[in-house]
């Protein structure tokens, strides 16, 4: 356990002297060492989670390795390590950090950012007027549909 806790350190280090090493490289050789950062700090996060590395080291690591890939254009892959630290149980702080390079991701790409998601609710009428006040409560936008009391809410 001890000698997977050092491997992890180790690679850890490689991956952000590579990431300092491309903060003062031309443009060119910048982007190979954040790749290869990148790289060596997925396998990190990685190995921590195959090990069950407790929080909030694991999101840590999951969040350098996601920041590493957005910094090399590799958002796709950035989006799934965010979505893996997010899995675990990170700090509040980092809770908030990753949902903003989430959100940051969905901008670049054009995709539907958190504030276009829509989501559909069902509810009987005797807990219509609870339900209001929840999503009233949190903030969201929402619009009845009387019908069958479904309420369309905009975060």
């Amino acid at each position: 356990m001890m000698k997977v806790m050092n491997d992890i350190r180790t690679i850890h280090n490689e991956a952000m002297d590579l990431a300092l090493k491309g903060d003062n490289a031309t443009r060119e050789e910048a982007q190979s060492l954040y790749s290869r950062a990148f790289e060596k700090e997925r396998e990190a996060a990685l190995l921590a989670d195959s090990m069950q590395n407790p929080e909030p080291g694991r999101s840590i690591l999951f969040r350098s390795a996601a920041s590493l890939a957005i910094q090399c254009g590799r958002l796709r892959e950035g989006e799934q390590l965010i979505a893996r630290a997010l899995s675990g149980s990170p700090t509040e702080s980092a809770v908030v950090e990753l949902r903003q390079m989430l959100h940051d991701i969905y901008e670049a790409t054009e995709k539907a950012t958190p504030n276009n998601i829509i989501y559909k609710l069902e509810v009987p009428d005797t807990d219509s007027k609870d339900v209001e006040s929840y999503l009233g409560k949190l903030g969201l936008k929402y619009s009845r549909i009387p019908a069958n009391e479904r309420f369309i809410a905009q975060l």
